[in-house]
């Protein structure tokens, strides 16, 4: 295996971001029968998997995206928004996956080292992360790096409705 290179992702990219999304659902599968975040997302089509990945790229992204490649190809990815933590900015890395015949070589490591250099250059004085409680080889390798557990909060989420509701009150 040659040395990664660690790059932004444009969009060539998008079918093997897909396909490394498949996998880390599989993966996630094979940690605990029936007990994934999201049961629905490993049988996402793939048109499901293109609009997942549509998230990282054009005018109205939610996201930016690094992809790792070695000689085989593409290897790993992390993606990565701005935003503030404890009032502070800080780079959310909003997703990382390294696929599984290259774990150990790494790449996990250089494509974290990317995001801090990213959140350094703009101003940012922390990376933030969230991890499955069930995913211990993650968690073991984000405290090998220096990470920190935050427990005060809970992640919450609300699905938002495509159909705009009426900002007005009857009466």
């Amino acid at each position: 295996m040659s040395v990664p290179t660690v790059r932004p992702a444009v969009p060539a990219d998008q079918p093997a971001l897909e396909a490394m999304l498949r996998e880390i659902y599989a993966y996630f599968g094979s940690l605990e029968d029936d007990a994934l975040p999201e049961p629905a997302l490993i049988a996402a089509s793939a048109q499901d998997m293109s609009a997942m990945t549509a998230v990282s790229f054009g005018p109205n992204r939610f996201c930016d995206c690094l992809i790792a490649t070695d000689d085989t190809g593409p290897v790993g990815y992390l993606a990565h928004h701005r935003g503030l933590f404890e009032g502070r900015g800080a780079l959310f890395v909003a997703g990382l996956f390294v696929r599984r015949a290259v774990r150990g070589a790494g790449i996990g490591s250089a494509l974290m080292a990317e995001a801090e250099a990213i959140a350094r250059s703009s101003g940012a004085t922390a990376l933030v992360w969230t991890v499955w409680h069930r995913n211990a080889a993650a968690i073991g390798f984000y405290h090998r790096l220096g990470a920190r557990l935050y427990v005060d909060d809970l992640v919450m989420w609300k699905t938002v409705d495509k159909t705009p509701q009426s900002s007005t009150t009857p009466g």
